[in-house]
């Protein structure tokens, strides 16, 4: 599989030799500082360049791209797979003042909130729901950062429906286990860049097994939306070393409201015996024990000192 390093590369080269040396100078720019692209304007590269901006929206045209907004998703994609942790944070210091840092990863989240409304259809959705639904057996897969993901997920979907197993951490069961099952089972695959590398092993190692997979990711080049039998895309906006999750949530969140709708009288008997379960192992705090608390706090006897108080000496 080509690196997205490798492929941008791959492009440039391709097309340099015919370029006009206006356009060269932009290519070198790129190959020079490609990190960075991700961060500037059109109009910023043409100053860097020495170039008119008309010049850079050609440019993108002759790499392929319809315009430089298809040229900067290409370019983000590539920084998702390519950037370390450090990497990310230097690039976001250098961003211009936006209001405070809280003010900033909530408008980040809203915009990948409002992306996401529009980027996901309803008969996808429904699709999806229904596959999970279907499957006799669900695994739920995600390691490092996405872990959370994986485990929240794992977490709710229990609640509707059975036969689900969370697996963060590559263990020698799931893979005997994958290894006895068969199209019956359904394994739901989460990974966001950068996408680790046991990840991918997984989702092959489900392929070879005949293992119906879900790949959810952000975008059309990640490894796992191109292993997977059916996808859902979910793009990050923000170059960060903090990934911005919220939207994510909340998409897995309205997924498993989805799959419960499906069969509302299934669902209600799995949360009933969830709570059930929940309530016999007195797992969740009540409002019982509060009253017993608060009972308790007022008729304690007072303390005044922890200190026992020296006898007063008889003149």
């Amino acid at each position: 599989m080509k690196s997205a390093k490798k492929d941008l590369f791959d492009k440039l080269i391709r097309i340099y030799p015919k370029l006009s040396p206006k356009k060269r100078r932009v290519a070198d720019l790129i190959m020079n500082d490609y990190k960075n692209i991700f961060l500037m304007t059109a109009r910023e590269i043409a100053e860097k360049c020495a170039v008119s901006e008309p010049t850079i929206l050609r440019f993108s045209v002759d790499m392929g791209f319809s315009g430089y907004a298809d040229f900067l998703h290409y370019m983000k994609g590539v920084l998702h797979t390519e950037l370390t942790s450090a990497e990310r944070l230097t690039l976001t210091s250098r961003k211009p003042d936006e209001g405070t840092t809280i003010q900033r990863y909530c408008q980040n989240a809203i915009h990948n909130l409002q992306n996401l409304m529009t980027s996901v259809s309803e008969p996808e959705f429904k699709k999806i729901a229904r596959s999970i639904y279907k499957a006799d057996r669900v695994y739920v897969v995600g390691y490092r950062a996405s872990a959370t993901l994986a485990y929240h997920f794992g977490y709710l979907l229990k609640k509707v429906r059975k036969k689900v197993t969370i697996d963060t951490d590559l263990s020698w069961e799931l893979m005997d286990a994958l290894n006895e099952s068969g199209p019956s089972t359904l394994m739901v695959v989460i990974a966001f860049p950068r996408y680790p590398r046991r990840t991918i092993e997984i989702l092959k190692y489900a392929n070879q097994c005949n293992i119906q997979t879900i790949g959810l990711s952000d975008t059309l080049t990640s490894p796992i939306i191109t292993l997977a039998d059916q996808y859902v895309m979910i793009d990050i906006e923000g170059v960060s070393f903090v990934d911005p999750f919220a939207h994510i949530i909340a998409f897995l969140g309205a997924l498993v409201h989805e799959i419960a709708f499906i069969d509302n009288e299934e669902a209600m008997r799995c949360i009933s015996k969830f709570d059930s379960g929940v309530k016999a192992a007195n797992e969740f705090y009540t409002e019982d024990e509060v009253d017993q608390r608060l009972a308790y706090r007022l008729n304690r006897p007072q303390i005044t000192s922890l200190w026992p108080q020296k006898e007063e000496k008889q003149s």
